[in-house]
């Protein structure tokens, strides 16, 4: 009892002081618990924002680069045509058939009549076009000439194509990730501000960044002309001790390629300037895609030029085009092996095949593998060469770089 009365006469006694003491450990509680909770929602809300930021910045870049993937497969009509053209490898063939044909016709103790039966539909069909002034030209020829011919313009057929191909796609991951930049911080400013700035011209900008694409027309159009030029003179040098009956395993075949790409290579300004325009040029492809941009260039389009100067004349630049066409001899060398094993192959036979790996890498389908459960649903299976430099890492980091560089 004493106790009680101990504890009730100190709590008569100091009453005020603990009411007030309650009410503000009560108070501070209240106020920190709220405080804290608000700043733990807060965090959490950040953190939910942040994450979805990224999610969204992953699938935009995502979409980006198969953009990318798409639009080459689309311009491969446009520019594969003229590249084929240059190079007649067909022609040739038909006026090495005919002289074949023409040289047994003469040996041959079988009447004409008869000889004349025994013609293939194919031959007839060389000798409908043996008129064909092209074809005139050819005949002309010794067959030694055309062998020689023939190996030349087959390499050069494929080095033009496979470096044509990856500058094209390397230059269409440049100016597309860049626009894609521009296109997420535009979107960033106007969700942050809540309203569009009066100074954007929705069809200013449009304007702006078709023209940029359309520059893609000097590749298409000039460059690779410049290119094929370069690569037939590599490829006529380490190509000329060696004739039609040479026989090598398909490694040496390999590594004389890859040695003409180096060739190629060492020269990184002429290559380059197949890819992109220079100033002067610059004007000649705005002539022919956006005439009224030449006497005034918009700053906007001046800094999207400037950027990819900068970054077209970077080693990294002509690391990742050597890596892309390094990347398609390889995919030429895994296509040829099955068929050569570790023989020796003739030139004239190896050049048959590069001339069906031609085709193969002319290919535009993206039809969809549906042969192995375990291929992912968006693996292509259309063009093998195409397929595998998209699929390069340093390709994607290279992107990467372009999409993430916000200054």
């Amino acid at each position: 009892m004493a106790i009680f009365s101990s504890l009730s006469g100190f709590f008569n006694r100091n009453k005020r002081k603990i009411i007030i003491a309650s009410t503000l450990s009560v108070s501070l509680y209240y106020l920190i618990n709220h405080f804290v909770v608000k700043k733990l929602r807060s965090f959490q809300d950040s953190l939910r924002q942040e994450l979805f930021i990224k999610e969204q910045i992953k699938r935009r870049f995502i979409q980006t680069q198969n953009d990318c993937y798409y639009t080459l497969i689309a311009l491969l009509p446009v520019l594969v045509p003229p590249i084929i053209d240059n190079s007649p490898t067909e022609m040739i063939t038909k006026a090495l058939k005919l002289k074949k044909s023409n040289l047994s016709a003469s040996s041959s103790s079988i009447p004409k009549e008869i000889s004349d039966s025994l013609l293939t539909t194919d031959n007839l069909i060389l000798h409908s076009n043996a008129n064909d002034n092209d074809l005139s030209l050819y005949l002309n020829k010794s067959k030694t000439e055309l062998w020689r011919l023939l190996k030349i313009k087959t390499v050069t057929r494929f080095l033009t194509l496979i470096y044509s191909i990856s500058s094209l796609l390397l230059l269409t991951r440049l100016q597309l990730n860049i626009l894609a930049r521009k296109s997420y911080l535009q979107s960033a400013i106007l969700m942050t501000n809540g309203s569009k700035p009066d100074s954007v011209d929705n069809n200013e900008i449009y304007l702006i960044e078709q023209s940029y694409l359309s520059l893609s027309w000097w590749l298409l159009n000039k460059g690779w002309v410049a290119l094929n030029y370069e690569i037939e003179s590599k490829v006529e040098s380490k190509f000329r001790s060696i004739n039609a009956r040479t026989e090598m395993s398909l490694n040496d075949f390999s590594v004389l390629l890859a040695d003409t790409v180096d060739s190629i290579n060492a020269d990184k300004e002429l290559v380059i300037s197949t890819i992109w325009p220079n100033f002067d040029d610059l004007n000649l492809t705005l002539l022919n895609t956006t005439p009224s941009l030449i006497n005034e260039y918009n700053d906007e389009f001046l800094k999207l030029i400037n950027e990819t100067n900068l970054i077209t004349s970077s080693d990294v630049f002509a690391n990742n085009l050597s890596q892309m066409v390094h990347s398609c001899l390889q995919t030429l060398n895994s296509n040829l092996s099955p068929l050569s094993g570790n023989m020796n192959l003739k030139l004239a036979n190896l050049l048959a095949q590069l001339s069906i790996q031609c085709e193969i890498l002319c290919n535009n389908s993206t039809a969809t593998s549906n042969s192995n459960e375990n291929i992912n649903d968006n693996e292509l299976a259309g063009n093998d060469y195409i397929n595998h430099i998209n699929d390069l890492e340093c390709l994607d980091a290279f992107s990467a770089s372009i999409y993430s560089n916000i200054e």
